[in-house]
Parts: C-alpha cells; structure tokens; sequence
C-alpha cells in the first residue's frame, strides 16, 4: 500500500524528517561522527524504507552488527548548514 502523492512530487512529505536524514546522508559521506549514547560513532550503512506516507530510516554504525532507528542518532550540524544540507 502507498502513502498519499504530493501534488508537487519535488516536495518531501515530511520536511523534518527529510532535513534529518538529508544530515545523516550527508555525515556518511563526509565521514562526519554523529552521536549515539553520548558518543561519537561513524556511520557505515544507511536504509529507508517508507510505510504509508512516511519514510524511515536506520543507520548502522562502525562496529555495531544491530541496525539503530535514525531518531536515536544525534546530528551536530556545522556552522554552514543553517541554510542548506
């Protein structure tokens, strides 16, 4: 079953959430640390899978075998990504 269909299909159903993982893409690639338990951790895999209208991601970190929920990870932006991702 799919979830509704923007009228605009450039615009992410849920701009938070796609901000979210817009910086966890973003960390992976730079090989930025992000924070899980209070520590910091690099990502090596990321999944998205959508249920319905949303859209869930889970990241897995160096040395961890267990996928974690996105909304676990914390995300430090930098100074420059105020205004874009």
């Amino acid at each position: 079953m799919t979830g509704p269909v923007p009228t605009n299909q450039d615009e992410p159903n849920d701009p938070a959430a796609y901000r979210e993982h817009l910086l966890l893409l973003k960390s992976m690639h730079c090989a930025r640390p992000v924070v899980h338990k209070g520590l910091n951790q690099f990502i090596t895999c990321l999944t998205a899978n959508r249920d319905g209208g949303h859209i869930s991601m889970t990241v897995y970190l160096a040395g961890k075998t267990a996928g974690i929920d996105s909304s676990e990870i914390e995300v430090r932006p930098t100074n420059n990504e105020g205004t874009r991702a």
